[in-house]
């Protein structure tokens, strides 16, 4: 027969396969429990490092904004709301230009990179397309004390004077936030989006219908999350704004640097803090849900 050992060489060292002892096998019960606590140890561990991170230096920034007075010491040794008292007009006045441009960029960004989107979608990324992508995404790789020096030198002079102007800050920070406005404009744009405007364009539907009525509400998401990353990046810019901005322009980023360098670290920590919960409120606003108006 097959499974005689004598006349089948396989059965016959299959019989003497040593198995470990019952103990030393590995239980599934058991390999369940070590990847439950595995993955339990390093979620713990992602969630300190982005306490660590994150989390830890925006309150030290809060504590500091109503310490009477830190320093050597774990915690301040009194509170006091005089920092926020001490604040002026104009820093105030720094406020409302960082929400202004900030508002005014993440517009912009998003409107032109909603364009650029849409004008490539479909194209041939191998000739003029693939051009077209590359420059759009060129700010993302130079840095932006180097993009502000040079929109400095090439704006200065006449005919396109933008030296002593605002527009250059604006400018700058365009350039900055569109190659992530356009990145969030082109992956919301789905190849089944691509199927609808296609099938109301073979209904007889206009461009400018297809575009009101199909494409936009089903980028409504995709321009939401342009707008809020580039208001983000706009507050928080420091670099190109602090190369071209004009006398008498101040956004909050450059009101806290310099009154770092002056050693202010209390108030600087106050002004940020009012930054910190403005921008909060204008993310929250930007990412609020519109509710549908139900037709009658």
């Amino acid at each position: 027969m097959a499974n005689n050992p004598a006349t089948n060489p396989v059965a016959a060292a299959s019989d003497h396969i040593a198995l470990p002892p019952k103990h030393l096998r590995a239980r599934p019960v058991e390999r369940s429990v070590l990847a439950r606590f595995g993955s339990g140890v390093l979620l713990a561990l992602a969630a300190l490092l982005c306490f660590w991170l994150f989390v830890l230096p925006v309150i030290v920034v809060a504590l500091s904004s109503v310490a009477s007075h830190w320093s050597g010491t774990i915690l301040p040794d009194g509170f006091s709301t005089r920092w926020f008292e001490r604040l002026g007009s104009s820093d105030f006045d720094a406020l409302t230009t960082s929400l202004e441009v900030g508002f005014g960029v993440a517009v912009l960004g998003t409107a032109l990179g909603l364009w650029l989107a849409l004008a490539l979608e479909g194209r041939d990324r191998r000739g003029l397309g693939a051009i077209a992508d590359a420059l759009a995404m060129v700010p993302n790789g130079v840095p932006s004390v180097v993009l502000g020096l040079a929109v400095l030198i090439a704006y200065h002079k006449a005919p396109v004077d933008l030296s002593s102007s605002a527009a250059i800050v604006v400018f700058v920070q365009l350039a900055l936030v569109l190659p992530f406005c356009y990145r969030c404009a082109a992956a919301g744009l789905r190849p089944e989006l691509t199927v609808l405007r296609e099938a109301a364009a073979s209904l007889g539907a206009p461009p400018a219908m297809v575009l009101r009525r199909v494409v936009l509400p089903q980028l409504v998401p995709a321009i939401r999350a342009s707008l809020a990353l580039g208001f983000a990046i706009s507050l928080g810019e420091l670099g190109a704004t602090l190369t071209v901005y004009p006398p008498g322009f101040a956004t909050v980023p450059i009101v806290v640097v310099g009154a770092v360098e002056r050693g202010y670290y209390l108030p600087a920590s106050a002004l940020s803090l009012i930054l910190l919960i403005v921008s909060l409120a204008a993310l929250s606003l930007i990412a609020a849900r519109v509710p549908r108006r139900r037709a009658d």
